[in-house]
């Protein structure tokens, strides 16, 4: 006996997708979790303390709350809606796959919108440290806040249409909208990412002719790249557009790890900043080799000198004149004395 559902491979598969989708999400929020709490960790000492950066760090400590709150809202109501879809509303004429792209969540669309700014405010921010104090800081400066514009006018249409009635009949997913509104956002995430990769790039090349290879690596690495230039968010995003340009039912699952995704990429940045591994504006120092500063040896500290001690030894000798006569003595004329004296 059978009880299959009397469906379509290709709705079953959709639902599928619509069910591994929300399952994975629950998995990468709890990478949110962990990665907040050793955000937290590392930047509440320096918080507390009135030290050097601790407006910056107070403002970062911030920062990581808020990105917390929104990937803890994501997956909360992408885990309602999901529900509602499979159980609540399982006789929903097309089945849950169908109820999924035709229901709108308005906190829902918020949160992922808004981490998505987040995520795109913080890596135009580190793409602007990168490039400080260089001739094209302020070139990327305004491609960085156009681009932003970009997707915060496109961002607020996308909220604006979906939360009308007539979304009900398109779905909230409204992929004729967020298609393009996605394909602007990774497009500015590309271009970000390409510049942030060719400064760590040209910076390890620079060091590495100034100091020689194996320096420079700790900004350089492999890792390094991938973190700073939030190579993650990309990844995802690419993982829905194209699924979704070749009609797959697989684009719906990706499309619910993106949401996630907007916050674990931003959080990583955060923990490099935290430990002191990312990129800082000091960092661009390294790039002039003037900015090493060889001494001469004049100029070098000298090492405490080291106690010289000196002994001295005075012999008396006395030359007896036999025609004086003189008292006889107890002891011999001849001593020693002996004085030390530390230079």
């Amino acid at each position: 006996m059978s009880y299959r559902p009397d469906e379509s491979n290709t709705q079953i598969y959709a639902e599928g997708a619509w069910l591994q989708g929300a399952i994975v999400t629950g998995v990468l929020y709890g990478v949110v979790i962990v990665l907040s709490a050793m955000c937290w960790r590392s930047l509440w000492s320096r918080a507390r303390s009135h030290g050097t950066g601790y407006k910056m760090n107070r403002f970062l400590l911030c920062y990581v709350a808020f990105l917390f709150a929104i990937g803890t809202i994501y997956v909360a109501f992408n885990s309602q809606i999901t529900q509602l879809g499979f159980i609540d509303n399982r006789l929903y004429p097309g089945g849950p796959s169908a109820y999924e792209e035709a229901t709108s969540s308005a906190p829902l669309n918020t949160a992922f919108v808004v981490s998505d700014w987040c995520a795109d405010l913080l890596m135009i921010w580190r793409c602007t440290v990168v490039y400080k104090d260089t001739r094209m800081y302020y070139v990327v400066v305004g491609l960085g806040s156009l681009l932003f514009l970009g997707t915060l006018i496109t961002g607020t249409l996308w909220l604006v249409i979906v939360s009308t009635p007539v979304q009900s009949v398109s779905g909230w997913m409204s992929f004729s909208l967020l298609f393009p509104y996605l394909c602007f956002s990774l497009a500015i995430n590309i271009f970000i990412s390409l510049l942030t990769v060719m400064r760590l790039l040209y910076h390890r090349h620079r060091i590495s002719k100034v100091l020689g290879l194996g320096h420079g690596a700790m900004y350089a690495s492999f890792a390094a790249i991938i973190i700073e230039s939030a190579a993650i968010y990309s990844i995802c995003s690419l993982l829905y557009l194209v699924p979704y340009a070749l009609n797959s039912p697989i684009s719906y699952a990706f499309m619910q790890l993106l949401g996630e995704a907007q916050v674990i990429a931003p959080l990583l940045i955060l923990y490099r900043i935290a430990v002191g591994k990312a990129w800082m504006a000091r960092s661009n120092t390294l790039m002039d080799e003037n900015s090493i500063p060889l001494q001469r040896q004049s100029d070098l500290p000298k090492p405490p000198a080291a106690p010289l001690n000196v002994e001295i030894s005075f012999h008396q000798e006395i030359t007896r004149d036999e025609s004086i006569h003189s008292p006889k003595l107890s002891y011999p004329m001849e001593s020693t004395e002996v004085f030390g004296r530390a230079i």
